[in-house]
């Protein structure tokens, strides 16, 4: 066959490529996720650890905020196109972008966002023409980071209903199942698909084998799952390793007595295997409360904590009395990854001359020695970040630790750094590991600008498309 020929036929079969691979309309998206959703309004509180998890990665299909954290941790806009402030910034103005329509087809101005705002409190809303005014009663050079903030997100009221701009609107609710439809007059273009169907409260061995036999196209799985979804014909996608996994001692063990004990339990856990076998490189070792891509300072808190010191923690556990060598274990979540995380760190113990015995999450049982918690933290600036980690420990938990806790609004890296040394140098709360949220996709997903969980891991539903075969 002649050049000719086969330069027709290559185009055809480039042609034929290009088709099959353009986005789609139409189809529904069904989604599993562990956490369970109690509510979509933003401003209710959430109800626990779970609940708060699941609107993070809800909400924000449904409602929107002015700026929002982009995929490099910085801030972009959103529903403001731009934004401006005096030199001290305490005034600022931000542009409306124009032509977004509400869920309920009625325009929004920045008269209505301005007074959505100011329901939920703090600056001062106003709206000039197309522009929102805030203005604080200091200086507030992190106001962006405060609005970018899910409970900033412009809601506005028409009755007991709330009404927002994302690409999905409530379709129905009734938990643990949401049902959302596309925005057909959403500002970035019309989403792909017709409806998303997210089931909460799942377990993650449910959603894989609902992904495996095509009851769902994208379902959360633990890491020891993610080798056997791809031989299958699914693929991963997951967020940077933005969930905190940490020990924390109970006030019985929280003693100055008791440092050497505490010592010891972090000397000896081998995090880097923990990381590499258990969890599949889905993670990595936690030096500091936050992770490394946040703040960039993680090494500096914890050294080369990620490395057990077998024969360190043998020489401080001789220096305990043998009674005291007995430690209960609680884990505060359900969780199989978090048990088999406790299971590995009592292995860890006993070599170093530790028993760790793990409790039932009963509050029958007498109070533990120690808690392994779970926090999943928030892509924002590392103050904000850190006050965020700290609340999820709780009130007790600051009781114990000998250290002002408290960070001022748009506090520096710098203090951050500090303040997070001082409260791991106790060692009554010690970081294990930062772990990824991983999630299993069916073949039949596809989006148009790469993976459907961005890295701060927001959901990205609104670029997924549904191949109407399979490739």
């Amino acid at each position: 066959m002649g050049g000719k020929g086969w330069m027709v036929i290559s185009l055809l079969v480039l042609t034929a490529a290009v088709v099959g691979a353009r986005p789609q309309y139409g189809g529904v998206l069904r989604v599993e996720i562990p956490a369970l959703l109690r509510s979509l309004d933003p401003a209710a509180a959430a109800t626990d650890a779970a609940d708060s998890i699941a609107r993070a990665r809800v909400l924000p299909l449904i409602f929107e905020t002015l700026v929002s954290v982009d995929e490099q941790g910085g801030i972009a806009p959103q529903l403001a196109a731009s934004w401006e402030h005096d030199a001290r910034s305490q005034r600022w103005r931000f542009r409306l972008r124009p032509g977004i329509r509400l869920h309920d087809g009625s325009q929004l101005d920045a008269a209505k966002a301005a007074a959505a705002l100011r329901a939920i409190g703090g600056p001062k809303f106003s709206a000039d023409a197309d522009t929102i005014i805030v203005e604080t009663d200091r200086e507030s050079p992190d106001l962006l980071w405060d609005l970018a903030g899910s409970r900033m997100a412009v809601v506005v009221r028409r009755g007991s209903e709330a009404v927002g701009t994302g690409p999905f609107r409530v379709e129905r609710f009734e938990s643990p199942r949401v049902i959302l439809r596309a925005h057909e007059d959403y500002w970035r273009g019309r989403p792909f698909v017709d409806t998303v169907e997210i089931l909460t409260g799942q377990s993650q061995a449910d959603g894989t084998a609902s992904l495996e036999m095509g009851r769902v196209d994208i379902a959360s799985i633990a890491p020891a799952d993610a080798s056997r979804v791809t031989p299958r014909g699914l693929r991963t996608a997951a967020s940077r390793p933005i969930d905190l996994v940490a020990l924390v001692f109970e006030e019985q063990r929280a003693l100055p007595a008791s440092h050497a004990l505490r010592q010891a339990v972090a000397t000896a856990i081998d995090r880097a295997s923990l990381c590499s076998v258990l969890l599949q490189r889905w993670a990595q070792p936690a030096t500091a409360l936050l992770p490394d891509w946040l703040t960039g300072y993680a090494a500096l808190v914890g050294g080369a904590a990620d490395t057990a010191d077998r024969a360190s923690a043998r020489t401080l556990i001789g220096t305990v009395p043998p009674a005291q060598r007995t430690l209960a274990l609680r884990v505060d979540s359900a969780s199989p990854v978090d048990r088999a995380i406790a299971d590995r760190i009592a292995v860890d113990a006993r070599d170093a001359g530790l028993t760790i015995r793990i409790d039932p999450s009963d509050a029958l049982t007498p109070r533990p020695d120690l808690r392994l918690v779970h926090i999943t933290l928030e892509a924002t600036s590392p103050d904000r970040a850190l006050a965020a980690a700290l609340a999820a420990l709780g009130p007790r938990t600051a009781r114990l630790i000998p250290v002002d806790m408290s960070l001022p609004p748009g506090a520096r890296l710098e203090d951050v750094f500090r303040l997070e040394r001082a409260l791991l140098e106790p060692r009554i709360i010690v970081p294990i590991v930062h772990v990824s949220e991983l999630y299993a996709i069916g073949p039949q997903v596809e989006a148009w600008n790469g993976q459907p969980i961005r890295p701060s891991g927001v959901w990205d539903f609104g670029t997924v498309w549904m191949r109407t075969t399979r490739p």
